[in-house]
């Protein structure tokens, strides 16, 4: 994805997905189309029929941690939902941006420049498929369920267990009813995960590139200032490329702090709503045999990964930024350029780096931290269960 064209490429469906779900983010940033209404109405039944369920099998612990085992999955992507109603026009300017500044301005570029365009592209295309299948395929075995249970126990299962009020599964009519609702509201999920999981990575894979673009500009800044025979009448050349290298980590910084904005309350909703149902779930696997507890486990589980796995690296890249930078030979530039290597390591050593809405950064660190959480309260439900 080297060419603009390959970009707009890929935006396509991801807009149509956005149509689709009621979330103009490119064609009509912000605005609420009948869609977004249709989608909201059914997020606010899913939550009513939530509660209903609850306080109706409230005196069944193990049926209302099943019910329950969906609230997390659906309230964070109820937050991506409003959050990028609310971020649309910010969305759009960062496409834009990444059109323009970077693959516009370096598609034809030098040889470094180009080839990271062209990895970064490849990758994408590769993620977006690979996601785009696994979505499908996770929808899919979803959806097969009741038939799947109806054949091996005989049993008509809802999708599902959660009920709209006062149609509950007994009947035919409320279990048709039902599993329509959720039918409509697992494709709506899928596509919604595609969407705000895809741009996150999207936009996170273009900040490494304009970090990348940098360190390939000031590598070949301090080539320039190694070399013997750029004297005092190629200050020009050099001055050029000190003002490129400058404008690349403004740009890189620029990058980080939109992100950070668009994307932190969304970080924050993943990493809550995902610990609050690994812990449902853990404690079905420990007191259930229940074979869906796994395969929800093992979705949200990856899920949280990847947001982590994504902030970490994102991190390797702003420190080998800042390793680069000390490690050029600022001595050997002109005494106002000096001044402005000076203003460039202050900006670097602030930390740029994608949090949890501020409350903690999405790094391995974190991630560990959220895993011995994770792991000494499976292990304190197992010491109960024993």
């Amino acid at each position: 994805m080297a060419t603009v064209e390959n970009y707009r490429q890929l935006l396509k469906p991801l807009i149509l997905y956005s149509k689709v779900l009621g979330i103009e983010m490119w064609t009509a940033p912000g605005k609420l189309l009948p869609a977004s209404y249709y989608l909201s109405i059914q997020m606010i039944v899913y939550l009513i029929s939530t509660v209903f369920t609850v306080i109706k099998y409230r005196d069944d612990p193990i049926h209302v941690m099943k019910v329950l085992v969906t609230l997390g999955t659906a309230l964070q992507l109820f937050v991506k939902f409003f959050v990028s109603i609310s971020k649309a026009k910010d969305v759009k300017q960062l496409t834009e941006t990444i059109e323009q500044d970077i693959l516009k301005r370096y598609q034809k570029g030098t040889n470094e420049e180009v080839a990271v365009l062209k990895r970064t592209g490849r990758y994408l295309w590769f993620i977006f498929r690979f996601m785009r299948l696994s979505c499908i395929s996770v929808a899919v075995v979803f959806a097969l369920y009741p038939i799947i249970a109806y054949f091996t126990t005989g049993l008509l299962m809802p999708l599902l267990l959660y009920e709209l009020p006062y149609l509950d599964h007994s009947t035919i009519v409320g279990y048709v009813v039902n599993l329509l609702f959720q039918l409509n509201l697992l494709a709506k999920g899928a596509m919604g995960m595609m969407i705000a999981d895809f741009l996150y990575l999207m936009y996170a894979m273009y900040a490494m590139v304009e970090a990348d673009l940098f360190i390939i500009h000031l590598g070949e800044l301090e080539a320039m200032l190694n070399d013997p025979m750029k004297d005092d009448t190629k200050r020009t050349e050099i001055r050029e490329k000190w003002l490129q290298c400058v404008y690349d980590h403004q740009k890189t910084t620029s990058f980080l702090n939109i992100i950070e904005d668009i994307f932190g309350l969304q970080c924050l909703a993943q990493v809550a709503m995902s610990v609050f149902a690994i812990c449902d779930c853990l404690l079905l696997v420990a007191l259930t045999d229940w074979y869906s507890a796994y395969c929800f486990l093992i979705l949200i589980f990856n899920e949280l990964t990847i947001y982590f796995i994504v902030g970490h690296i994102i991190e390797l890249k702003i420190d080998e930024m800042y390793h680069r930078v000390i490690s050029m030979p600022w001595y050997k530039l002109q005494v106002k350029e000096q001044k402005e290597f000076c203003f460039l390591v202050s900006r670097q050593q602030r930390p740029m780096m994608l949090t949890a809405c501020g409350f903690h950064p999405m790094n391995f660190e974190a991630y560990m931290t959220v895993l011995r959480g994770l792991y000494q309260f499976f292990v304190m439900i197992m010491q109960y269960v024993g």
